[in-house]
């Protein structure tokens, strides 16, 4: 199955990865295309409310890109299929929500003004729709992509599932309760702050085309930090009378690179970051994503010249 966009703690699990035998590619390598963060305004969205998604994503090949929104609402899981198949029961009741296609990667949403009213009770305080999205390095066509209902075609040919992205971002349905999007105050780099405009340059490691960052010998081995702004972490007792207090976790990705750490918590955020051999030449772009396990994001990117 393809990455969804929703969040993941694998702040628990990075560390595992480093010093790993097996030399693959590291979830934080952009190769090909990728959807690095998908924010939307209102993460707990109000009945009635117009939500907007901005997906932020490339294409390494250079290839332009083309986008496909469309809404499920209360699907069973938060898998592209279970959002199709949502869509499909709703359009057997009459209600046929359309395939937005074109090249913006935005997209506004207007939650029904009865979405809660129609859910019984219990089923509230799970609402959700989910915003189904698919980012295309070529054209969106009808077909049946390994059991979906559409196929991407690039290069004269349909792409096989793993050659694009589809994905779900979920928004939360409530009628009172907000949730922020996590801001990055800002970007350190060897404990120094590194304004966006900057770009850095830097050695790359020798020989070696290793995945380790531990391998990676005689590169200019640099420590970098997306800082949280104050009051990130959000806590308070929400409309169902639940006490929460968020955690936040930052991502990493790069178009080249080893970071030591793919993930790490808000409040330890710092991590090592090294150009392999191959970049040699190369910009490399990093990006910082910040998530919150309420469905916020927040993000932001820096810009490292290879020599």
């Amino acid at each position: 199955m393809k990455r969804l966009f929703d969040w993941v703690l694998a702040v628990l699990t990075a560390p595992m990865f480093v010093g790993c035998g097996a030399d693959f590619d590291p979830g934080s390598r952009v190769v090909g295309t990728r959807v690095v963060a998908v924010v939307v305004d209102q993460p707990y969205a109000h009945p009635g409310e117009t939500v907007k998604v901005d997906a932020q994503a490339l294409d390494t090949l250079g290839r332009p890109l083309e986008w496909g929104f469309v809404t499920c609402f209360a699907p069973r899981a938060t898998t592209p299929f279970a959002c199709f198949q949502k869509i499909a029961e709703d359009a057997a009741g009459g209600t046929l929500p359309a395939l937005t296609i074109g090249p913006s990667n935005t997209y506004s949403y207007t939650v029904p003004a009865d979405a809660l009213a129609r859910l019984p009770v219990e089923a509230r305080p799970s609402a959700y729709v989910g915003v189904l999205i698919v980012t295309c390095p070529g054209k969106i066509q009808p077909g049946d992509t390994q059991g979906l209902p559409l196929a991407c075609v690039a290069d004269g040919r349909a792409l096989r599932l793993d050659e694009f992205e589809v994905g779900v971002k979920r928004v939360f349905l409530r009628e009172k309760d907000r949730n922020q999007n996590p801001v990055i105050a800002k970007v350190n780099w060897d404990g120094v702050e590194w304004p966006e405009g900057e770009v850095k340059e830097v050695s790359p490691c020798g020989s070696s085309t290793e995945n380790r960052y531990d391998r990676c010998d005689g590169g200019e081995k640099h420590v970098v930090a997306a800082i949280l702004g104050a009051g990130v972490r959000e806590t308070g007792t929400d409309e169902l009378g639940n006490p929460f207090t968020e955690d936040v976790a930052i991502q990493h990705y790069a178009t080249e690179g080893l970071f030591e750490y793919d993930a790490r918590i808000g409040d330890r955020p710092e991590t090592g970051w090294v150009a392999r051999a191959g970049a040699s030449g190369k910009t490399v772009t990093l990006w910082f994503v910040a998530r919150d396990n309420r469905g916020g994001v927040g993000w932001t990117s820096r810009r490292v010249k290879v020599r």
